[in-house]
């Protein structure tokens, strides 16, 4: 038996079998039924340890004091949510991560891991001394930098597709996203969009994103194909050559806030038409939902899963370099906005 097959025989998605195996309030109770009943008769024999450890985090009324959790970054600096504008999106991660922890009577403390004067062997015994064994990591700015070999001893999760070491991590589900975007293009009557993405969003993705849309260029997409445009920065004569070249129907972006509002503004100026003329849609990173359809992504949600993740892997005692790192995916939700047509306007 496989979550895959279990999800075909079900109709739903991976994810949501998977969730719903682990008992996981995240589904519907017909859908936690239905899954069970389903996996029973294929011959799962569930974990009992891990779900009565698992429903203890999850369904404890009273939160009383039960230990303190570490929360790093391998970013240059102490608070990069604060300071690095792009990544504000991680002081949400964190929040959301907090508030999970109190409600089951953990708290966490954060250490600043590049510290001048500082190392990650002096992070080790500080974590010691205090009794601290669990550490949630909010990633690097680095996507390739190596976590710190001082720290593995500890149970560790981490946020995101950053930091390449074998680790439990909670991400973005990039290719379910991906699709839903595509898909609804598709049902809108758009046939040859285009994707602009950012470079180094393309690393954080594990390229899942440029992946999906070259599926569905050779799959459903039709010709000529629009090539991928990627760029870190808004260049207008790049982008202008771009969709001169190639007149995209629709424009995909993943892009910093700033390159989205001057795509916008380059549109405008030139009287293309949105929605009519060219489609937009985001996959992630909207400022501005009412206007702009596409993903958004829910940061405190993906912090409450990390929570989740760690507090289970340390019930188990799930300590040191994982033999198999366990993925956590989570899912964005759809975006209507006003940049796509109406589905069947197309």
């Amino acid at each position: 038996m496989s979550v895959r097959s279990l999800a075909r025989e079900l109709g739903v998605s991976a994810t949501a079998v998977s969730l719903a195996l682990k008992d996981s309030p995240r589904v519907s109770a017909e859908l936690r039924a239905a899954v069970q009943r389903a996996a029973k008769a294929q011959g799962h024999v569930p974990n009992a340890r891990l779900a009565e450890l698992m429903s203890e985090v999850r369904q404890s009324a009273a939160p009383v004091y039960r230990a303190t959790l570490g929360v790093i970054s391998l970013f240059p600096e102490e608070k990069p949510w604060s300071q690095r504008p792009t990544y504000g999106h991680l002081g949400l991660v964190l929040e959301g991560a907090r508030r999970r922890a109190e409600s089951h009577g953990y708290k966490f403390e954060e250490f600043w891991v590049k510290r001048p004067g500082f190392t990650p062997g002096r992070l080790r015994e500080i974590l010691d001394a205090r009794g601290i064994r669990g550490l949630l990591c909010l990633g690097s700015l680095d996507p390739e930098e190596r976590f710190p070999a001082a720290l593995k001893k500890f149970t560790v999760v981490t946020h995101a597709a950053s930091i390449p070491d074998r680790l439990h991590r909670v991400l973005s589900h990039f290719a379910a996203d991906a699709r839903t975007v595509f898909e609804e293009l598709l049902r809108r009557g758009y046939r040859r969009p285009g994707l602009v993405v950012l470079f180094s969003g393309d690393r954080r993705t594990d390229h899942l994103y440029s992946a999906s849309f070259l599926s569905h260029q050779e799959r459903k997409f039709a010709a000529p194909p629009v090539p991928i445009l990627r760029a870190e920065a808004w260049n207008e004569a790049e982008f202008d050559a771009w969709f001169r070249a190639h007149r995209p129907d629709a424009i995909v972006l993943h892009q910093y806030e700033s390159y989205t509002l001057a795509v916008d503004a380059y549109l405008r100026r030139r009287r293309i038409r949105v929605p009519r003329d060219v489609g937009l849609a985001l996959l992630d990173k909207n400022p501005d939902r009412i206007r702009f359809a596409g993903i958004c992504q829910d940061p405190a949600l993906m912090g409450a899963v990390a929570t989740e993740m760690l507090l289970g892997r340390m019930l188990l005692r799930d300590f040191g370099a994982p033999a198999v790192p366990k993925v956590e995916l989570v899912q964005g939700e759809w975006n209507e906005g006003r940049t796509l047509r109406r589905p069947g306007a197309g």
